[in-house]
């Protein structure tokens, strides 16, 4: 897609989200490899299936994006805000995620090997936590497919973070749920203060 059609569909995008007319922006399908969409609005925008491949969404808003299967393999996701996205069976393999939001975002067998991920060193051993939304079943991992279940909107106390392994035990109830994958911890989980 050429930077001229690609900046008049944002500048359309802006002006529907302000209501003002405009018309959401329709990037199905759109190759945006490498692209530039720093601190782009791409707010409940359509990007499904979309190749943005080494793309920069530095500071992006992509809240309630609907990136159902668009390849993101190594594009910067720094800073970016994925708040309830679409992320079903999209590509992240390589992508900078450090400090994104992922709260509520739907990764349901998404592929997330060798992504960076953010900082989840606020999440001590014994503190109460908040399973927001979260979809836990079949994800890829570090080239391996999982298949799990999991349940959504409880409460738990995490246990311990398992290091390399890049997976986190927490009790629920009365039964302990090893191997839970980091990215759960960004996709809706809430520490509870007391």
């Amino acid at each position: 897609m050429e930077a001229s059609e690609l900046k008049a569909i944002l500048e359309q995008h802006r002006l529907w989200l302000a209501g003002k007319g405009g018309s959401r922006a329709n990037l199905n399908g759109a190759f945006l490899g490498s692209a530039n969409l720093r601190d782009a609005n791409l707010r409940d925008a359509d990007i499904r299936g979309a190749d943005i491949r080494h793309a920069n969404l530095t500071g992006a808003n992509l809240t309630d994006a609907d990136l159902w299967r668009a390849n993101l393999t190594g594009a910067n996701l720094r800073d970016a805000n994925l708040y309830r996205a679409d992320l079903q069976g999209a590509i992240l393999n390589g992508a900078n995620l450090e400090r994104a939001n992922l709260e509520g975002a739907y990764l349901h067998r998404a592929n997330l090997t060798g992504a960076i991920l953010p900082d989840i060193s606020w999440i001590i051993p014994g503190c109460l936590v908040q399973l927001n939304n979260i979809r836990y079943l079949g994800f890829w991992l570090e080239k391996e497919i999982k298949r799990e279940n999991f349940v959504q909107d409880s409460f738990g106390f995490f246990i311990q973070d398992n290091g390399e392994q890049k997976t986190f035990d927490i009790l629920v109830g009365d039964r302990i749920i090893r191997g839970i994958p980091n990215w759960v911890k960004l996709s809706g989980m809430k520490q509870i203060l007391s």
